[in-house]
């Protein structure tokens, strides 16, 4: 399936504003889907990618990267919908994000991600039970769980 990524659809999903939107586009050279990275088709105003597999139903993380592979941004892809989902905060945000780790879950994602572990995104999740980077902690996890259990059938 093809996913078009755009100006507006960014917007939208990041709640952000055009030039900021059109930075995210010229910087995005890779984009990983599970697994696979993808090299985007770049159109005016935005690009697609080819989504490698077929599933029908659930949250599919998709991460934007530059040209040293670094993330720029996350985003969520609602397969069941066809669209992209936007951010939610979290129910109850901690008191500063300088001095406690669990007021930033962006951060705290990207360091459970950095783990790899099933542990680490659990343990994300205990802090982090809803929004958006608990979809794509859920997704990921999700990945975890059918790699191991293809390994095991193997």
């Amino acid at each position: 399936m093809q996913i078009r990524i755009d100006i507006e659809t960014l917007k939208s999903a990041l709640r952000i504003d055009d030039e900021a939107a059109q930075q995210i586009i010229k910087q995005t050279k890779i984009a990983k889907i599970e697994e696979a990275l993808i090299v985007p088709k770049h159109q005016k105003g935005g690009f697609t990618v080819e989504e490698p597999t077929n599933r029908r139903d659930g949250v599919l993380a998709i991460y934007l990267l530059d040209e040293r592979s670094v993330t720029i941004t996350p985003l969520a892809f609602d397969l069941k919908a066809g669209k992209f989902r936007q951010p939610e905060p979290d129910a109850e945000p901690a008191a500063s994000a300088s001095t406690n780790l669990q007021a930033d879950p962006g951060r705290g994602f990207e360091l459970a991600l950095q783990i790899g572990s099933k542990a680490a995104l659990e343990a994300f999740l205990k802090y982090h039970p809803d929004g958006f980077y608990a979809d794509l902690a859920r997704a990921q996890l999700e990945k975890i769980e059918t790699e191991e259990a293809a390994a095991k059938k193997a």
